[in-house]
């Protein structure tokens, strides 16, 4: 996926382990550093809740190329 802007609330899959971990974007921003764009991603594990979560997510920093968006 090449660099861009990732507004709040879209969904993402990071596929850098064995298992994939999906997320939503809580905020992103240019990073003027690394010339590229950095996001906080509220994660919830191998699969999105519908409703609300039974588990609390854990909120990890990484580029915006490292997600996949999902619609």
């Amino acid at each position: 996926m090449p660099d861009q802007f990732l507004s709040r609330g879209t969904l993402g899959k990071l596929e850098i382990s064995e298992e994939d971990e999906f997320g939503v974007v809580v905020h992103c921003w240019f990073n003027k550093t690394m010339d590229g764009y950095d996001c906080y991603v509220a994660f919830f594990g191998d699969t999105l809740p519908d409703n609300e979560p039974a588990t609390k997510p854990y909120v990890l920093r990484y580029t915006a190329t490292s997600l996949t968006v999902i619609n």
